[in-house]
């Protein structure tokens, strides 16, 4: 999958102890893929929730953090729409946010 805003996960995974190689993972593991479903995405990453609009929630780093990013299965592209911590993300609609 093409990863659009992959730089917003990897300097994410910097700025905060300890998550750098949790977010570089991830990073990998969305280039990585070919995704047709999110029941392929659920086999990959268990991690994960599908919310409405295609979005799909990652637990990052034991649910420490959170990634949302819409998957266009057709098109093979991923868009990070949020990236933060779990405590910023009771604090944003999953459905509509979109900070990158």
């Amino acid at each position: 999958m093409r990863v659009f805003n992959s730089n917003t996960l990897l300097a994410f995974g910097k700025r905060h102890a300890g998550a750098d190689n949790a977010f570089r993972e991830l990073n990998r593991t969305l280039r990585a893929a070919a995704w047709k479903s999110n029941q392929d995405i659920l086999a990959a990453y268990p991690g994960t929730r599908p919310i409405k609009g295609g979005r799909v929630v990652f637990n990052v780093k034991g649910n420490e953090y959170r990634v949302i990013a819409k998957i266009d299965f057709q098109f093979q592209a991923v868009f990070i729409k949020f990236v933060g911590t779990h405590a910023d993300y009771d604090k944003i609609d999953p459905e509509t946010v979109d900070h990158y």
